[in-house]
């Protein structure tokens, strides 16, 4: 409401950076537009799952050349508990989906041509300031682009990482300078990056998120916790130094956690239901039952993109191009994987990766399909 307000970014009546700005100023500006915070989150939802569903679609018809891939998977995606759940919900992962989802589309597309690149550029620069982590996935998607597109050399590939994070810093460097005037200091989003990975690398740590103000893992550093925000650039140092100095004396146990991370972050399908858990007490027993059936679609999905994954890395290693490219599909839950060995396995960091999981799911359950229909190979 501040920054609806012109009063600028603030926590506590303070000018802050704590957490990405991105997420808020997009409400900010929906609710400029629509005088109605309630019908606001809705609308922006409701437009990010309607664009998901599009982009679905296309990487259907991109990666496979089969319309009805896409549209398997557009159905399932649309019936998916999980996905509706979010519908009314503050919560940055509709959106930050379809932002992600488009500026790889756009990437891709983009191949020679510098206009769109500069567009999926801008982007990735929009989805950075939603979450800070979208500035390492251009690097990693034009590295795919160069294994899977058997006409497309290194040299294309660096070629449309320079100009996707040229227009990237366009849209993030005026943020970064508004936090150096503020705080005096380079901040390029947010200042909650040392709380990521100090969560991540402590003597308590479970994998997981967990609240660890009333913990030694925070009261070591002499910060109250009704101090955090005024001092928020003093504890993001000292949580990075304490992280990264528990990651030095304890190398084997953090490498040991990296799988369990990873498990942690797959292994339930939840969270677009813990609002209701608390809005709509007396209705436990309803959502316990709708989230058993999300998990069990879930894993399906799972269990059939994972079939589907072995097709398409060896297509990849093969130069194989119609299945190289389903490798395409695998980029951004490969990232989010990376990102939860790296600093926690929460569950609801899985979100943007679902709807090419739903892709590559449709797409093994059609390739069957068209072989047990097709004819035994040498019968007349």
């Amino acid at each position: 409401m501040d920054l609806a307000a012109g009063r600028g970014y603030q926590e506590q009546g303070m000018a802050t950076a704590y957490w990405p700005v991105g997420w808020p100023a997009i409400l900010a500006f929906g609710y400029t537009v629509i005088g109605s915070m309630p019908a606001t989150i809705l609308i922006i939802n409701l437009l990010s799952a309607l664009g998901t569903m599009l982009l679905i679609l296309w990487f259907g018809r991109m990666v496979t050349g089969q319309e009805l891939v896409g549209r398997i998977a557009l159905l399932a995606y649309a019936l998916y508990p999980n996905h509706i759940a979010y519908a009314g919900q503050a919560a940055t992962e509709p959106v930050y989906t379809l932002i992600a989802m488009a500026a790889f589309a756009l990437m891709i597309a983009g191949g020679k041509h510098s206009r769109l690149l500069l567009i999926s550029g801008l982007l990735f620069g929009i989805g950075t300031l939603v979450k800070p982590q979208t500035i390492m996935f251009p690097v990693g998607a034009a590295i795919a682009m160069a294994l899977v597109f058997r006409g497309y050399s290194w040299r294309l590939a660096v070629r449309a990482a320079v100009i996707v994070y040229l227009s990237l810093l366009l849209v993030v460097l005026p943020w970064a300078y508004r936090n150096w005037n503020v705080f005096g200091e380079f901040v390029l989003v947010s200042t909650n990056g040392g709380t990521a990975l100090l969560l991540g690398a402590n003597d308590q740590l479970t994998g997981d998120h967990f609240e660890y103000q009333h913990t030694p893992v925070f009261t070591q550093f002499g910060i109250p916790w009704d101090q955090r925000v005024a001092r928020q650039l003093e504890l993001d140092r000292k949580q990075k130094e304490a992280g990264s100095r528990w990651i030095r004396e304890h190398p084997g146990e953090y490498i040991a956690w990296m799988p369990k991370k990873v498990v942690l972050l797959w292994l339930k399908d939840t969270d677009g239901f813990w609002a209701f858990d608390r809005t709509y007490p007396n209705a436990t027993p309803w959502i316990r039952m709708v989230q058993y059936l999300n998990q069990a679609f879930y894993v399906l999905v799972l269990l059939l993109a994972l079939l589907a994954a072995l097709p398409a890395f060896t297509g990849m290693i093969r130069r194989h191009d119609e299945k190289a490219r389903l490798a395409l599909l695998y980029c951004m839950p490969v990232f989010v994987s990376l990102l939860g060995a790296v600093f926690t396995g929460q569950i609801r960091y899985h979100f943007p990766a679902m709807p090419f999981l739903f892709l590559a799911a449709a797409w093994w359950l059609v390739a069957r399909g068209q072989s047990s229909s097709s004819p035994a190979a040498g019968v007349d």
